[in-house]
């Protein structure tokens, strides 16, 4: 699998920030209320981390 963002995605949207999970052997037809509640839990560890920071200038 390949997860591609070009070039003009960011000069429409300049602030964007992109993140990716991986996740193997997960069948994704089914609800899995603990794999969500970690994504959303460190969603919101990163929000409050990184908040007011640039980190595309931190590279």
């Amino acid at each position: 699998m390949k997860f591609i963002v070009t070039l003009e995605i960011f000069e429409k949207l300049p602030n964007l920030y992109v993140g990716v999970v991986v996740a193997k052997e997960v069948d994704n037809s089914q609800d899995y209320s603990k794999i969500n509640e970690l994504l959303n839990k460190y969603m919101n560890f990163s929000q409050e981390k990184f908040d007011g920071v640039n980190v595309k200038q931190n590279e």
